[in-house]
């Protein structure tokens, strides 16, 4: 049954975030059973029927099974052979090098997780990705495109970290309840670092983060600062304890010697650097249309191509990704905000003249495009604003756009749709004030079947995003679109 729940999800509430409409004149009259190509609005484009989709264990293999899942249990079953060799080995002491290596373990799960979010790191990933060329093999460029759900890593990493802590100071207890150790703070120090990693992973929980993500986002912010601040006197206390144990010659006595005092040191110097780049942008808003739907903010900086901006209003408080259209003549770029909760609708209604920004600029999952020779993009409403970011700077690959959108020339300007023609005259536009909600995932394989494209790309809200991915995917056609995963 939810098999069939998914494949027949209803597209009709998909469009709630992002969604909008066709730039066709406001004269011409369009009827529900046509799509028109945005350029010359005269040739329908009629959807055809999808293939059948594959049928050997297609639901868990294309969602129970994904990428992302698939990477997070190969962390665990990684994490779980190192435990059963570290717990099986022959020692001398029964506790201290055990001891040693589990707080080693937990360090180095920690320090996985944190360089997943580090934004060198990721730039790094994807762009050693991009140096495949168009003649490798369409099944290598296609699993390479999967960069993007690196995230496995950063939570499979997260949660083996706080098993091994647990571990740790259960060991710990132990310890101390045999009189092995007198040293009654370790153990307050333990069971202060346990409490907060249990709270930032159940918290961390997709249904908690999505219906409370500033909870979320608080938690796991000030959380990580806090173990990390905590775990340097708990160290210290572990090394001391150690020592008294097994004497001063044992391994993990002397804190320098400890493995887990380098790793808890390039943590702390990874959580700090995008902050280090903390600044104020100044900004130069621009509203499009009319209403609350959507505003453009115009950066004065130099802007790389095919990179995401976080901001935010205050530093502590939420941030918020968007990605940037850069200008023509290399100086400046800008972001499209549309109506999609409180912070935006404040940022639509009453925009800052600056907003804060952190670390560099990362990429994301559309700048895979470039692996392809020509690909379709689809997308709704403000999503056109990450689309365009990118499909202006991969003149190597063919784009075809498909975009649906309300009325897109008084929602987001003439510069914003002018500039979706020229990357494709043949766009085809779908303008849902005149014609509806259609069904984009018919559209698209058309799209795909007619152009001998390589790959399909969604930028769209979650629903959307996820429901096209999955078509497209169980008939075996490469599909690409966002995971929300952070």
């Amino acid at each position: 049954m939810a098999t069939k729940a998914l494949e027949m999800e209803s597209l009709v509430g998909a469009g709630e975030d992002f969604e909008a409409e066709p730039f066709l004149a406001e004269e011409e009259v369009l009827t529900d059973s046509k799509f028109y190509n945005a350029s010359t609005s005269a040739e329908p484009i009629l959807p055809i029927a999808l293939p059948p989709k594959g049928r050997f264990l297609r639901y868990a293999r294309w969602t129970v099974f994904g990428v992302y899942r698939r990477i997070f249990l190969s962390i665990f079953i990684i994490n779980i052979w190192q435990g059963h060799r570290i717990l099986t080995m022959k020692r001398r002491s029964k506790y201290s090098p055990l001891l040693v290596d589990i707080s080693t373990a937990a360090s180095a799960n920690m320090l996985l997780a944190i360089l997943m979010r580090q934004d060198y790191i990721i730039n790094l990933i994807f762009k050693i990705c991009w140096f495949v060329p168009f003649w490798a093999p369409l099944r290598l460029r296609r699993s390479l495109a999967k960069i993007y759900e690196y995230g496995g890593l950063h939570s499979g990493a997260a949660i083996c970290s706080v098993l091994w802590f647990t571990l740790l100071a259960a060991i710990l207890t132990w310890e101390f309840v045999t009189i092995r150790i007198a040293d009654p703070l370790i153990i307050l120090w333990s069971f202060v670092v346990v409490g907060v990693l249990w709270t930032m992973l159940i918290t961390a929980y997709p249904t908690f983060r999505a219906s409370r993500h500033n909870t979320f986002e608080n938690i796991h912010r000030f959380g990580g600062w806090a173990v990390l601040a905590i775990f340097w006197p708990e160290l210290w206390l572990f090394t001391r304890a150690l020592g008294h144990q097994a004497g001063p010659a044992s391994p993990g006595a002397v804190l320098t010697k400890l493995p887990a005092f380098w790793l808890l040191m390039a943590s702390c110097f990874h959580v700090a650097l995008p902050w280090m780049r903390l600044r104020r942008l100044k900004i130069k808003p621009e509203r499009l249309g009319v209403g609350v739907h959507a505003i453009r903010i115009h950066l004065s900086e130099k802007v790389p191509n095919c990179v995401v901006y976080r901001i935010a209003d205050t530093p502590l408080k939420e941030w918020h990704s968007f990605a940037c259209i850069p200008e023509r003549d290399g100086n400046g770029g800008s972001l499209i905000v549309s109506n999609a909760g409180d912070w935006t609708r404040r940022a639509i209604n009453n925009p800052k003249k600056w907003y804060y920004t952190r670390g560099i600029p990362t990429v994301g999952v559309l700048c895979m495009a470039q692996l392809f020779r020509k690909v379709i993009i689809v997308t709704t409403g403000s999503g056109i604003g990450p689309c365009l970011g990118t499909m202006m700077n991969i003149p190597a690959t063919r784009c075809r756009v498909l975009w649906s959108a309300p009325e897109p020339r008084h929602t987001f300007g003439d510069e914003i749709c002018d500039r979706v023609l020229e990357v494709d005259p043949e766009a085809v536009v779908i303008n849902t004030h005149a014609v509806g909600r259609k069904d984009l995932v018919a559209l698209a394989y058309k799209l795909y079947v007619e152009e001998g494209a390589e790959a399909i790309f969604c930028v769209s809200n979650k629903a959307l995003s996820k429901h096209l991915v999955y078509e497209m995917e169980s008939r075996g056609i490469p599909a690409f679109g966002p995971i929300w995963d952070s």
